[in-house]
């Protein structure tokens, strides 16, 4: 670099720039040595030197001589474990007294107050203004806390301690104050009296905690425990403590009971709850599980069985069913049952079989049969129906052979009725009338499936999907082309170019209840139905009682497989 480019860059003439260049170099005070020794261990103390030391003074965190002080943010936070009047009183008053006490000096300024109520102290993500204070405290929004002590801010020595280094290792770093113990987060000499202080009060809740649990069981030994009835459908309790029946709640309680023993699934009868609008104690859409624990639990019936539950740790209040850990207590005939204790055994006893066990939903759903049209009383078939009643087929179908006045008289409980004998529910139904056959369709009953020839396609237009519908009274079976989305469709044709062999529906609700109603063993061979077509409908139907045995022909060239659609597998 050119002394012409240095001035430019420093700004200091030339002849400066040369002397600074040419200056002797300071001459170092002891020996200057060429490569660094190795070091060796001390032996003695070394010479010690006399240096100057200047002292900085700090200048964060301090006030100047002269000036006032900064402004402090602060805040209050308040708790109060229970809801009980009692507490309110002091939740009040500690809001009160923080109020008073922040304002009270000149250079805080009241940065909120964060109160608690109702909540357990012994964890921290439960107590939604302490969370959102610390929220606060990040965002530079508090400079110093204030709080009664540490077991009202944490009865949790990890949440206390994490949360106190938390705040002192922020940017900046946030101060807590505890009133009753007269210490400062800050205060590096009050650690270990935190730390120490923060464990008894941990200790402090697990001693509570199992003074409570000893009163209770003690109560309950004693039969004086009360029953809480806020989660418990059809009671509520009085001004005595004592449970009484809530009319409107009871009803859906003894429902359930009575369609369990009938043997309807808790699924079906959580769906017929949904539909007529009932709801669980808590507002809620029931469910399977919902209805489990109504035949269950055996208050129902006037007994009361305490400790169901046990709690395995005080800190998370984690609990679990009592499976032996704990003793229970039983009382027999504690209150007013619901339903009598014969309908309650017996639905225990459906729930205790091994039968029950493995029980899934019935693979069936209700028999709405069509209101109108020419299938008028015709019920449309599931593919995912594993087995379908023919009794109940029959019952559906004669709804609609019923005149208006008969149906609703006679027919209100329906489901109830299903063991009738097959021959007396026959009797004076309608038979639909037949247009002599218009068409080539031919479906043959196989011991395995339903297959229909090519020209059944053609007939309908070579549909997507079709719909299978029964008409049980007059042994009749129709199908009708819909689209993909429509309730039962199964995938039938493919486009007319590519339809070029029979089309086979295995549909095992509809394959058994066939079979029934044609009269045909398993054992019997395949018979063939002639189909007749609407064309304006775009509907065929088959007649069961019209069929014949597949005639089977001489050896010729194997055809290609029939191409198998809407199967249902396991």
């Amino acid at each position: 670099m050119t002394l012409e480019n240095e001035q430019a860059k420093t700004g200091h003439p030339i002849d400066e720039l040369e002397a600074l260049l040419n200056a002797e170099e300071p001459t170092p005070q002891n020996p200057v040595v060429v490569v660094r020794k190795p070091k060796k261990k001390r032996k003695g103390s070394a010479k010690k030197r006399d240096f100057e030391v200047q002292v900085i003074p700090a200048t964060k965190l301090t006030t100047p001589m002269g000036e006032a002080d900064p402004v402090k943010r602060v805040a209050a936070y308040c708790r109060v474990s229970t809801d009980e009047d009692a507490q309110a009183t002091s939740f009040d008053l500690q809001v009160n007294h923080y109020t008073e006490f922040i304002s009270a000096h000149e250079n805080w300024v009241l940065a909120g107050i964060y109160a608690d109520e109702g909540i357990s102290g012994t964890q921290v993500k439960h107590r939604e203004q302490f969370q959102r204070m610390i929220e606060d405290c990040e965002a530079g929004k508090i400079d110093m806390i204030i709080t009664k002590s540490i077991s009202r801010f944490a009865r949790n020595t990890v949440d206390c301690l994490t949360t106190i280094r938390k705040l002192k290792a922020l940017k900046n770093p946030v101060e807590i104050y505890f009133e009753k113990e007269r210490l400062y987060s800050l205060d590096e000499k009050t650690d270990m009296v935190l730390s120490l202080m923060a464990s008894i009060a941990q200790e402090e809740s697990r001693s509570i905690s199992a003074n409570i649990r000893w009163a209770i069981r003690n109560r309950m030994k004693n039969g004086t425990q009360k029953i809480p009835t806020s989660a418990l459908l059809g009671y509520d309790t009085d001004e005595d403590g004592n449970m009484v029946i809530i009319s409107q709640e009871a009803e859906v309680v003894k429902t359930i009971y009575k369609s369990f023993v009938q043997g309807i699934h808790p699924i079906l009868i959580a769906t017929r709850l949904n539909s007529i609008g009932a709801k669980t104690v808590y507002g809620n859409d029931w469910t399977a599980s919902a209805v489990k624990n109504i035949l269950q639990n055996e208050k129902y019936c006037g007994d009361v069985l305490m400790q169901k539950t046990i709690t395995i740790d005080y800190l998370t209040h984690t609990t679990k069913i009592n499976e032996g850990e704990a003793e229970q207590y039983y009382i027999a005939d504690h209150h007013d049952a619901i339903v009598s204790r014969d309908l309650w055994n017996k639905a225990q006893e459906l729930l205790n079989k091994q039968s029950w066990r493995k029980w899934k939903q019935r693979g069936q759903q209700r028999l709405i049969p069509k209101q109108k049209g020419r299938l008028r009383g015709f019920v449309g078939i599931s593919p995912e129906w594993r087995s379908v009643s023919v009794t109940r087929l029959v019952s559906a179908s004669s709804k609609m052979a019923m005149d208006p006045s008969e149906e609703k008289n006679g027919m209100k409980n329906q489901e109830q009725k299903e063991d009738l004998e097959m021959a007396s529910i026959l009797e004076g139904f309608e038979v639909v009338e037949l247009e002599e056959s218009r068409g080539d369709s031919v479906m043959t009953l196989t011991a395995t499936n339903l297959k229909f020839n090519k020209a059944t396609a053609v007939e309908l237009g070579f549909p997507n999907f079709i719909r299978m519908l029964v008409h049980a009274p007059s042994r009749q079976v129709a199908i009708e082309p819909c689209k993909e989305n429509t309730k039962n469709a199964v995938p039938f044709s493919k486009d007319a170019s590519k339809q070029t062999y029979a089309i086979v529906v295995k549909i095992p609700a509809l394959l058994a209840a066939a079979r029934k109603l044609a009269d045909v063993d398993e054992g019997s061979g395949s018979i063939s139905f002639k189909g007749t077509l609407y064309p304006k409908e775009k509907i065929i139907i088959y007649d069961l009682s019209k069929g014949e045995p597949t005639k089977r022909r001489g050896r010729q060239k194997k055809e290609a497989p029939a191409e198998v659609i809407g199967e249902i597998t396991e």
